[in-house]
């Protein structure tokens, strides 16, 4: 949906240079993006098609569809996906609205060799194209022609994105040096297991920002990441790209072997990656933690200003989840993350009814929060600058 021309007003207003003038300046003497950029409906609406639909959005994983006819149904974006690894093994992000009269041909997760809409039977391979329309045969239409739509897809890490206007330069050309450093985690051999599910009434960015930053360790996670990963160690890597990533080395006088449970590492890590967490997004909202035995992956569906749904999933090295003697460690580890995004719940939305408070406009950025200024500067080059076309 098109925002309105009342929206648009509102919109380029809250978007002007202006506006926008304290959060560009250089990470010494920035401020945060102004509250408007969260809390406004209008600027969600720009948001949505200018920033949203613009970028590489992740849909889910491929160890999700492991096998022929394995598919998983998500809505994103307020479109109704179905990412599906079809009878010849290739995986595909297809519609799962039938082109007939609009039902789903699909819901929830499971194994098909075919989706059948149980409105009128219409029924496709999960390649997408129609194999049968019943009672059609009067009817003049191309059924050749008519298919579940293919949404642009690329695989990077093991993890499935989509592009949904079809513009985004190419992920893995952008994604390059992100690539690189994450080799050695092996992330696309991982198993993804979910965690927790949680509605979130604040805005996606609240969790952007929140995710991306170590400061906040030092009051929220005071008994649970402080102890091992102090904030005041934290530095963000200078590199560039639609991207940001902190590491967090643990304390000296953190125990080496501080791996819980005695979980297998991810893969071949050096001695400072096996003592390290890392905080990754790939802008927009592609969130994941890195660690030495395990990679927590926060997938967001925004569906509005004031609304997301989070599912955290942690993903572990496939023989990790095979050992049985390893199955407490796994659900051990599994409720600490629970534990510390819950957490950060508490912190979220403290900060979103503050910045609907009259008295808040924007506020200053610390040092040790670079991640969220690079962001800023990318969430503006791709809204901002575009207030005036607004």
């Amino acid at each position: 949906m098109r925002p309105d021309s009342r929206t648009r007003s509102d919109a380029a207003s809250f978007l002007s240079p202006d506006a926008l003038a304290e959060t560009r300046l250089p990470l010494e003497r920035a401020a945060t993006l102004p509250s408007h950029a969260y809390t406004c409906p209008s600027v969600w609406e720009v948001e949505r098609e200018r920033v949203l639909a613009g970028s590489w959005l992740c849909a889910g994983r491929l160890d999700q569809i492991p096998e022929p006819g394995d598919y998983v149904c998500v809505d994103l974006l307020g479109d109704k996906l179905v990412l599906v690894r079809d009878q010849v093994g290739v995986p595909r992000v297809l519609s799962r609205i039938c082109r007939h009269r609009a039902a789903e041909v699909a819901s929830g997760t499971g194994r098909s060799r075919s989706f059948q809409c149980p409105y009128h039977a219409w029924t496709y391979r999960l390649d997408g194209s129609l194999i049968g329309s019943p009672l059609m045969n009067e009817a003049e239409f191309d059924r050749g022609a008519c298919r579940l739509p293919e949404i642009r897809s690329e695989i990077w890490e093991g993890f499935v994105f989509v592009n949904f206007d079809g513009k985004a330069a190419p992920l893995e050309s952008d994604l390059a040096p992100l690539a690189a450093y994450l080799a050695p985690y092996r992330m696309s051999e991982l198993v993804a297991i979910e965690t927790g599910r949680y509605e979130s009434p604040f805005n996606w960015k609240v969790l952007v920002d929140n995710f991306m930053e170590a400061y906040h360790h030092i009051a929220t996670h005071r008994d649970t990441l402080e102890p091992i990963f102090p904030a005041a160690l934290s530095r963000t890597r200078d590199e560039p790209g639609p991207f940001s990533v902190l590491e967090m080395p643990q304390g000296e006088d953190v125990p080496a072997s501080h791996a819980p449970g005695g979980l297998p590492l991810v893969g071949p890590l050096d001695g400072p990656r096996q003592r390290r967490l890392v905080a990754a997004v790939v802008y927009p909202f592609h969130l994941f933690a890195p660690g030495p035995t395990s990679v927590a992956w926060y997938q967001l569906f925004p569906t509005s200003h004031d609304h997301f749904e989070l599912r955290i999933y942690t993903c572990f090295p496939r023989e990790a989840l095979e050992d049985e003697g390893l199955r407490e460690a796994v659900s051990d580890h599994q409720a600490l993350v629970r534990h510390v995004h819950e957490q950060d719940i508490g912190a979220c939305e403290s900060t979103w009814a503050g910045l609907q408070a009259r008295s808040y406009h924007a506020g200053r950025l610390a040092p040790l929060e670079e991640p969220l200024w690079r962001f800023n500067q990318w969430w503006i080059g791709q809204i901002g600058a575009e207030a005036s076309r607004v």
